[in-house]
């Protein structure tokens, strides 16, 4: 009787297994017609969240693959089209990817309009029916499979056909569900055990074992590394198994490093993270396909479709994992920290953290607080579709260990903002229970409890104002810490909203806000529209729990629109203007040689448009008091470096109390002085809130203790968690897992590693952001790095 259709694939998949027995004539030619490799459209592979594009037709026949390429809809492509017509094809009909971040850019006007309508809104819905193959929260070490090659594309059709049924079946309510990549054999071959002869067992000793002999890394140690490799450049599936199949022929014959992606991933398993689909019209979450709000049953799958769900991830574990695998525990104890009650150098030194030390647990050892934040990304150049991650870090931690000690606790996808109440929820529902019962944990093999309080959000103007549930800047009383109503004037062809320097203006108050959200259409609010979720986060103050972020207030906001004033062709009629002079700066600029702590060489201001965050900070601080004294009119660079000063004070690592009461009066006088050098249509948000800036360092510590900048670094990041459109924030989420998870292991499996191993470990992971050192020599920029 002839074998079945999954029996003879996997009698394939014994033959590769033995690289000494030649294949049958018969035998190569079957194999070579579902070799993924064979397709030389690798774009079509590019997603790293989809096991492999193939269609789900499971009657077709294996030599369908050598015709035609599944599109990401079901839909095949005519392979033999010519080249020119698909060059920039990513394997979805109309995708197209932000060049920028190393995606293909679809060139055809014709198939532009619709990336907004297909793909994208079938990415929302094609992570329901497969499997994130870029997954994994632990190693597991119990088994690995011997070296085969690459067989088992058909194999896994029913296992994503599956898939959608488990994910909304996943738990009583069908909001939440944990994915493990354990092996799926049975199901595949209808529970025949046949796949077990290829199997060996392999113990802890083997993983420490050297990969091979006289090998400087052991297997442990060479699988970490290839896997945070793999997620922290964004390698694609024909990326990843043309790796391992390169290192199975370079590496000698007793090495046991697995030489498919398949087999490769089934020693990762996926760690644990909630789904949760909203009702498209009041954004409630759903319970058993069911708006309690609204009466009214959803289909979740067509939900989920049209892209209304969020994923959350739970604090807590993420939390007690970092502790316990990473040794922090020592690093929590404020009391081994050196303090003068005279100088401001950290969080802990604000006058509102000292305050809740004494309203709260957050004095007892190993409890500690948060800063939160949250921003919109935009993932994709041609569409409105963005990720808006929540993401928290750790104050008490030390500053070079609180940047690289993120978490990520939630990720909203979609063409529109999120909704405060439904995606804020789960995460004030958990900091209730962490800052009144708290968790316990192993630190130095005894148990310790830590109470957790969220005391700080850090965000930009547009993101503050619709957590708060206030007016923006652009509208009356649209301050975040004052009632200053402003005023409209005109300026160019319409109108804008400015603020005028007041001697006194009435300060916000938390109980205020909740009194004027309460009262929300009863009289005057002062701007609020209405209740926020955040009112009820434990111990967070709703106006002083918010801070001037110096990134989006100074670098982006007032020195950018200085520069504007200054070298923008449309002033050339005001005083202050200086464009004629910008060659001269640049010549000027040209002769700096920046330290290392500055990552970014200087450009030419004629390039200002393209600077980065970072570019303006260096450029209001080291660069600008240097170059524009004696080419910017004298009134105008004395005002300037008034600013200068102020905000050189405040990033400092120690403030001392007159250092911050001189910063706040340059401040002040800077914001006086603006309208009658500028004028009062210049008077904009940012200038205004300067006069905040020292309000924060006083609560809260010096300015780059919660700056946005690590945030922004961790949303860039995050971007590179992903491939091609389908799936974006299953594929972020679960690498994301995955990464922490190598990240710990690494404290184990590369423990007495050699110190090259070691040091291209930590290079990897922390996505090659190595110390680089630059020099200018004959107009020739050198960079070399540490690592050389």
């Amino acid at each position: 009787m002839e074998p079945s259709r999954k029996r003879r694939k996997l009698h394939y998949r014994r033959y590769l297994c033995d690289y000494n027995e030649p294949l049958p004539r018969t035998t190569r030619y079957r194999m070579a017609k579902i070799d993924p490799l064979d397709d030389d459209d690798e774009s079509s592979h590019s997603d790293w969240s989809e096991d492999d594009q193939v269609s789900n037709n499971k009657e077709a026949s294996l030599d369908y693959h050598t015709s035609s390429d599944s599109d990401a809809t079901g839909a095949t492509v005519d392979s033999e089209q010519s080249h020119d017509e698909h060059a920039n094809c990513d394997g979805v009909v109309g995708a197209s990817m932000d060049s920028e971040n190393g995606h293909d850019v679809e060139n055809s006007d014709e198939e532009e309009g619709s990336l907004n309508d297909e793909p994208e809104q079938q990415a929302l819905y094609d992570h329901t029916t497969s499997e994130s193959d870029s997954t994994g929260v632990s190693l597991d070490i119990g088994h690995i499979v011997e070296d085969c090659d690459e067989a088992e594309v058909s194999l896994d059709d029913e296992h994503e056909q599956q898939s959608l049924d488990d994910y909304t079946n996943s738990g009583s309510e069908g909001l939440g569900f944990e994915h493990h990549s354990s092996s799926h054999t049975d199901d595949y071959d209808g529970g025949d055990d046949t796949t077990s002869d290829s199997e060996q067992m392999v113990n802890d000793d083997m993983m420490r074992s050297p990969l091979y002999q006289g090998a400087l890394v052991t297997l442990g140690q060479t699988i970490l590394l290839l896997m945070a490799f793999a997620v922290i450049v964004g390698l694609t599936h024909d990326g990843l198994q043309t790796l391992l199949q390169i290192l199975s022929l370079i590496l000698p014959q007793d090495s046991h490093l697995p030489a498919t992606k398949y087999l490769f991933k089934k020693l990762f398993k996926t760690g644990k993270y909630d789904f949760h689909v909203y009702c498209p019209k009041c954004c409630c979450v759903l319970e058993n396909n069911a708006c309690k709000r609204c009466h009214q049953d959803f289909d979740k799958n067509e939900l989920m479709k049209n892209g209304n769900f969020f994923f959350t991830l739970p604090l807590i574990d993420q939390l007690k994992h970092s502790l316990e695998t990473s040794n922090l525990g020592e690093s929590l104890n404020r009391k081994t920290r050196p303090t003068n009650p005279d100088t401001i150098s950290d969080i802990m030194d604000g006058k509102l953290y000292k305050q809740m030390c004494k309203d709260s647990n957050l004095k007892k050892d190993y409890s500690f607080s948060l800063t939160f934040n949250s921003d919109g990304v935009p993932i994709f150049k041609s569409s409105s579709f963005s990720i808006w991650p929540l993401l928290c870090h750790i104050n008490e931690l030390p500053p070079n260990i609180r940047k690289k000690t993120m978490f990520l606790t939630g990720l909203w996808f979609g063409p529109k903002k999120p909704s405060i109440s439904t995606f804020f929820r789960p995460f004030i529902n958990e900091m209730k229970t962490l800052s009144s019962v708290g968790f316990e944990w192993c630190s130095n093999a005894k148990i310790v409890k830590s109470y957790v309080y969220a005391i700080i959000c850090s965000c930009d103007s547009v993101a503050r104002a619709m957590l708060q549930n206030i007016k923006q800047f652009n509208g009356k009383f649209g301050c975040n810490w004052c009632l200053h109503p402003g005023e409209r004037v005109e300026k160019g062809k319409g109108h804008v909203q400015v603020y005028p320097f007041h001697e006194e203006v009435t300060e916000r108050s938390h109980t205020d806000m909740i009194k004027y959200q309460r009262n929300v259409g009863t009289g005057e609010n002062f701007g609020v529209k209405g209740p926020t979720p955040l009112s009820s986060l434990p111990f967070f103050d709703i106006v002083s729990g918010f801070i001037v972020d110096s990134m989006d207030c100074i670098d982006l906001g007032v020195m950018r629109q200085l520069s504007t004033l200054w070298f923008d062709s449309s002033f050339h009629k005001e005083p202050w203007y200086i464009g004629t002079r910008a060659n001269e700066i640049d010549r000027k600029i040209e002769q700096f040689q920046p330290p290392s702590n500055i990552t970014r060489m200087p450009r030419s201001i004629l390039t200002r448009a393209y600077w980065k965050a970072s570019e303006w900070r260096a450029f209001l601080l080291f660069y600008a008091p240097i170059v524009l004294k004696s080419v910017l009119p004298r009134k105008f660079f004395e005002h300037f470096l008034l600013l200068c000063q102020a905000v050189y004070a405040l990033q400092t690592t120690c403030i001392t109390q007159l250092e911050l009461f001189y910063a706040s009066q340059h401040l002040n006088e800077f914001v006086l002085n603006f309208e009658t050098l500028y004028g009062r249509p210049h008077m904009t948000y940012n200038v205004h809130i300067l006069l905040h800036l020292s309000d924060s360092v006083r609560n809260w510590g010096p300015l780059w203790c919660y700056s946005a900048y690590s945030f922004e670094g961790c949303n860039g990041f995050l971007l590179k968690l992903y491939n091609g459109t389908q799936s974006v924030p299953l594929q972020i989420v679960t690498s994301f897992l995955l990464l922490k998870e190598v990240e710990s292991m690494g404290k184990v499996l590369m423990q007495n590693a050699h110190p090259r191993v070691q040091q291209l470990f930590d290079t990897v992971v922390d996505g090659f952001n190595a110390t680089k050192h630059v020099r200018r020599v004959n107009g020739t920029v050198f960079f070399w790095s540490w690592l050389l």
